[in-house]
């Protein structure tokens, strides 16, 4: 199975929770949160140094930052059975992101046996906790029926909770369940709504296909100058068919020199 979300690393409070170390100082929280530096700058031996004396205290931080190098760290020093361990460590001590990661881990099968119907437990509770990668994931999960049987009410609902957190793909996800002519839930008017929200966060299918519905009047009154709006942002980042689409409009318009500098770029397909 693919990794549903994005990259796993997330900044994290530099707040020690859970089941912190005992009589933990100042000094304690700066080591931590020096580890934790020293890991985002890819010293991994060095973060891994100073933070597995922590980390076998049992503080959650520092026993997930263990996993993630791992996990993710040099090459020499990967090992995904070891990682699998630590995460659980921080998860059993409600860091949301260190259960995110073993819904991840369990979902792929790496350094514990794949096993959906695990990953998806450990996903609700990182999402109960507020993670919105791991509502995210929900979503697909239920959208699809990973570990779980298909669930429409529960995959809008999990994708929307991702959304009031400005998750674009989450916006686009449920824009395109709405969109699809076979869904059930079809409902051309959210999904403009979606795609728009999606766009607005910088997704650029989001925004050719909002152009697309603007230049046709799918959920909503036709708008050229919106729809040439949202193609060039799609044009901008690359999008072939938003070029086309867009040097159409413009042509259409009579801005024939603009209309032929798209034109030109869709068929070099240069940035």
């Amino acid at each position: 199975m693919m990794r549903w979300a994005a990259s796993k690393l997330l900044l994290l409070p530099l707040i020690l929770g859970g089941n912190v170390i005992a009589n933990s100082d100042t000094q304690t929280i700066q080591n931590i949160s020096d580890g934790i530096k020293l890991f985002k700058n890819h010293k991994y031996h060095k973060s891994y140094n100073l933070l597995m004396p922590y980390a076998k205290q049992g503080d959650p931080k520092a026993q997930f930052y263990i996993g993630l190098i791992y996990d993710m760290g040099s090459i020499d020093m990967m090992d995904k059975t070891k990682a699998v361990q630590w995460y659980l460590k921080a998860a059993e001590q409600n860091l949301s992101q260190a259960q995110y990661d073993m819904g991840v881990m369990l979902s792929k099968g790496e350094g514990t046996q794949k096993d959906l119907k695990k990953a998806l437990w450990w996903y609700q509770r990182s999402a109960n906790l507020g993670n919105k990668n791991a509502m995210f994931n929900l979503g697909v999960a239920y959208q699809r029926g990973y570990g779980c049987d298909i669930d429409m009410k529960k995959a809008i609902y999990w994708y929307q909770k991702a959304i009031d957190l400005n998750m674009s793909k989450a916006a686009y996800n449920l824009a395109s369940l709405y969109y699809d002519p076979k869904s059930s839930i079809r409902n051309l008017t959210k999904a403009r709504t979606l795609y728009r929200k999606a766009a607005q966060l910088g997704n650029t299918k989001a925004e050719f296909i909002l152009g697309y519905m603007y230049e046709i009047g799918q959920g909503g009154k036709r708008d050229i100058k919106e729809a040439i709006k949202w193609y060039k942002e799609a044009a901008i980042s690359g999008n072939l068919n938003a070029r086309k689409n867009l040097s159409i409009l413009l042509k259409e318009s009579s801005q024939n020199k603009e209309a032929n500098f798209w034109l030109k770029r869709a068929k070099s397909k240069s940035h």
